[in-house]
């Protein structure tokens, strides 16, 4: 009896351990969420958040299990044991993707809702009409989806049982029988030509969109339309968008953004603010250069072009010079002084060498904005604008990249120390899980090489800035620590912004921010 009963409560025990060793398991399985990768690739940081290294890059289909979750950031299991984070609005998790769909009311029905196709590569989805709302999805380039209704420059679409709100300038459709969209029916057409050597067309007005075709330096173009800060064009055949900074508009046409031009202002004269500002053929800081001016010499102003004066040039002509970057009656109050000469002056860069280093660049694209911009795109249009600035100035200019490829932090040193340089300015735009953050930062990373060069280009830019001074700080970057030249990193605003990212991306910011960084090595130099 007593064996039996042994027995019996062994089978017991030995069921039980079997059910509970299997529970784990089985649990574990059914609670674990997978990401899915939702774009061409995504950087796998080290930590949530844009500052922290790189770990790894994951490709678009790819699967990975979701470990935890941070604000907007998603930890996830490599293959290889690590971990790392991605931001969740460039992923699916498999859970959302095996959601029922959410059976039709009939008011949606009578509604008689139509389809639009996104534009833009991984257009955000959010929870609301306004870049402040969370982002809840994706809705790729290509795709279709139903628009449900639209609250000013938002649309809100259903996508894949999401339904969110996006931004309509980056979708196309949905118009009903008999009428144009505002955008189409506003459209302008205007000429220009392609002012760099090689200029990719794309598909659709953004940076990682597909490359449709190439147009090389001078080639004429017809201009349908702009959408934040692109062009859809027309060259021979050739359609698609181009980033609108890199064409010259024909002179005396009118471009989306000009205003009409004002009467005669002939009793008015432009005073130059800054040594090396350029007067250019057409109004527009892509356009060719007519002539260099010195600080203090005055132009006769023929009228004004949106945020441009056309001015009599020595020679008879006429050119361009960028109202912000000038004084007259009118806006002396409001435009940055020159500086009176201090009775040592301000130096010469005349023969100085300087290495610029537009941040990130190809697989590596920085910082992603608010809108979806890459930070890489921008650093090189500001380097660019701030080397013809420093030639002009009569100095020696070298790039680390010239155009959107991947440059190792070692081979950026490696030019900083190859051409000897007087001074190396890596260029960069910050950004922060915030998007309430703000300002620019100067970093050094040796005070007694670095600091000099940091506090005088500083000061000089924030004097011009429209955004607010975070000031000059230590920081323990790779090209500034390596780098036995004077450096300084420039973090110029926050691309996480949306104000911000409006304002970095003005030609007004990006003349100013150049003109500051010129003046402030000018004083470092003294």
């Amino acid at each position: 009896m007593n064996l039996k009963k042994h027995n019996h409560m062994m089978l017991l025990l030995t069921c039980f351990v079997l059910i509970a060793s299997t529970w784990p398991m089985t649990h574990a399985t059914a609670q674990t969420d997978q990401a899915v990768v939702a774009t061409d690739e995504i950087n796998v940081r080290t930590g949530p958040g844009l500052s922290y290294g790189i770990a790894a890059v994951v490709k678009r289909g790819e699967s990975y299990p979701i470990l935890s979750e941070q604000g907007e950031w998603v930890q996830i299991g490599l293959s290889n044991r690590q971990k790392g984070w991605v931001v969740s609005w460039l992923i699916t998790k498999s859970s959302d993707t095996q959601k029922p769909a959410k059976p039709k009311t009939q008011g949606q029905s009578a509604q008689g809702s139509s389809t639009i196709t996104s534009t833009a590569s991984d257009l955000r989805i959010r929870t609301g009409p306004g870049t402040s709302y969370q982002v809840i999805g994706t809705f790729p380039q290509g795709a279709s989806a139903k628009k449900m209704e639209t609250s000013g420059a938002w649309t809100k679409i259903s996508y894949k049982q999401v339904e969110g709100w996006v931004h309509s300038e980056y979708v196309s459709g949905g118009q009903k029988a008999g009428r144009s969209s505002s955008s189409e029916s506003s459209r302008s057409k205007h000429t220009g030509t392609v002012g760099v050597s090689n200029l990719n067309v794309r598909k659709s007005a953004a940076p990682n969109a597909p490359v449709v075709a190439s147009l090389v330096r001078n080639t004429k173009i017809t201009i349908l339309r702009e959408q934040n800060g692109w062009y859809e064009i027309n060259s021979r055949g050739v359609k698609g968008w181009v980033a609108s900074y890199y064409i010259v508009t024909s002179q005396g046409s009118s471009s989306v953004h000009e205003k009409s031009p004002s009467s005669s202002t002939s009793h008015q004269k432009a005073y130059i603010v800054y040594d090396g500002t350029n007067i250019r053929k057409s109004a527009s800081t892509s356009a060719a250069i007519a002539e260099t001016a010195t600080k203090g010499a005055a132009y006769q102003i023929v009228r004004t072009q949106g945020d441009w004066y056309e001015v009599t040039l020595p020679n008879g002509g006429t050119g361009y010079v960028a109202s912000w970057v000038v004084q007259t009656k009118k806006n002396s109050i409001e435009a940055p002084r020159p500086q009176q000469d201090s009775s040592s002056g301000t130096g010469s860069l005349e023969g100085k060498t300087f290495v610029l280093d537009p941040g990130h660049g190809g697989r590596d694209s920085g910082t992603i904005g608010a809108d979806g911009a890459f930070e890489k795109n921008i650093t090189i249009k500001t380097a660019n604008l701030l080397a013809g600035k420093l030639r002009a100035s009569g100095a020696n200019v070298y790039l680390t990249r010239s155009d959107d490829t991947f440059i190792s932090l070692q081979s950026r040193v490696a030019t900083s120390h190859y051409r000897n340089a007087d001074a190396f300015i890596s260029i960069h735009y910050d950004s922060f899980m915030d998007p309430s953050v703000r300002g620019s930062t100067a970093y050094y990373y040796q005070a007694s090489k670095d600091q000099s060069l940091a506090t005088n280009v500083h000061t000089e830019v924030a004097k011009r800035s429209q955004i607010p001074d975070k000031g000059v700080k230590f920081g323990d970057y790779f090209v500034l620590r390596e780098n036995k030249r004077p450096s300084l990193l420039y973090e110029l605003g926050y691309l996480s912004n949306p104000q911000e990212e409006a304002i970095i991306y003005s030609a007004s910011y990006q003349e100013r921010v150049t003109e500051g960084m010129t003046e402030g090595l000018k004083q470092y130099f003294r």
